[in-house]
């Protein structure tokens, strides 16, 4: 088996109060891997610890306990730093240099001199698309430019692994369609991604693992990929929206209104699907225009509400759930 990237072991990491010296914990034995060239989310509300856990990988403050290796061996001095990449959550520039001026000053940090340096700043101004504003002030820019920025200085060290802190935090849709391209396109070249957002949709577009904190431990860690088969599925029925709706909503865990080429349709949705079978039932009753029922994996906004609230297992396997197609098709 390949030697994963980052491990962390047991780590944990507390403080002390300064009223009354109690050692407050903020970080408690946090065990993960990240294996090269994966994306990996790092999930949980605010003050759960994903911030601190990053500050003590990349060493900006001392970790209390644990272990935190590299390519197996431990990260405990700069050399091996040299490899990570960090953009912070609120990254600080300096605003009277320009954008160019500001990736030179972070690539002399990094050693690059002369010719070398030149050539890497023109490299990396190009990969995010700051080619034609390199002579900017980096002040003058928008939130969505400066944070293209933080992602320029992050990966001037062609960095083997990238930490990303909140890197969508304070950006409109644009802004944020537009840094979500950028980091898929690091992932697709083979950077190895460590990524906290609250921004659970593009987590679920970029990443292939999460893990979820809450109150400082880790809860789980599960691939993407396998969210159906661990946490079960939701359930969709589809009606045409002039049908007697009102009994049948009151039923539904959300409903929503969908366009289709056919016209409008509600959508509702049940998390457990003897629920989703009588709403079924009660549709035809009423002699609603049934569009579909089908099955449909949950969200990882579903999965994240109920682990960080404590919520039960979401499994629907002691339920006499149908084998069924993914769509049912009715008319």
């Amino acid at each position: 088996m390949a030697t994963p990237l980052l491990e962390l072991h047991d780590l944990s990491k507390s403080f002390r109060s300064h009223w009354t010296f109690r050692s407050i914990p903020a970080v408690q034995n946090v065990s993960l891997r990240v294996e090269a060239g994966e994306a990996f989310g790092f999930l949980g509300h605010n003050g759960a610890g994903k911030t601190t856990t990053i500050k003590c990988i990349i060493g900006l403050i001392h970790k209390t306990s644990g272990a935190i290796l590299l390519n197996g061996t431990p990260l405990t001095g700069s050399s091996q730093r040299r490899s990570l990449g960090y953009l912070p959550e609120h990254p600080y520039f300096y605003d009277h240099l320009t954008v160019e001026e500001t990736l030179h000053f972070f690539a002399a940090l990094h050693g690059f001199s002369g010719a070398d340096r030149r050539r890497r700043v023109d490299e990396v101004l190009e990969m995010v698309h700051l080619g034609n504003r390199r002579k900017s002030s980096v002040r003058a820019l928008s939130k969505g430019l400066q944070q293209r920025v933080g992602l320029a200085q992050a990966i001037i060290n062609r960095p083997k692994l990238l930490l990303l802190d909140e890197p969508f935090s304070g950006l409109d849709p644009l802004g944020r369609i537009e840094v979500r391209n950028l980091v898929l396109t690091l992932r697709k070249e083979g950077t190895t991604i460590f990524m906290s957002s609250h921004i659970l949709s593009d987590v679920q577009d970029i990443c292939d693992r999460v893990a979820i904190m809450a109150r400082g431990r880790l809860q789980t860690e599960f691939k993407l990929a396998d969210a159906p088969k661990l946490f079960g599925e939701a359930y969709e029925l589809t009606l045409h929206s002039e049908s007697p709706l009102s009994a049948i909503c009151e039923q539904a865990d959300t409903v929503n209104l969908q366009h289709t080429a056919r016209g409008e349709a509600i959508v509702l949705r049940f998390e457990d699907y003897r629920t989703a079978q009588e709403a079924l039932a009660a549709a035809h009753q009423a002699g609603a225009r049934i569009v579909s029922f089908k099955t449909v994996g949950r969200s990882l906004e579903d999965i994240f509400v109920a682990i960080t609230q404590g919520e039960a297992a979401m499994s629907n396997a002691s339920q006499q759930v149908p084998a069924a197609t993914s769509e049912v098709e009715l008319r």
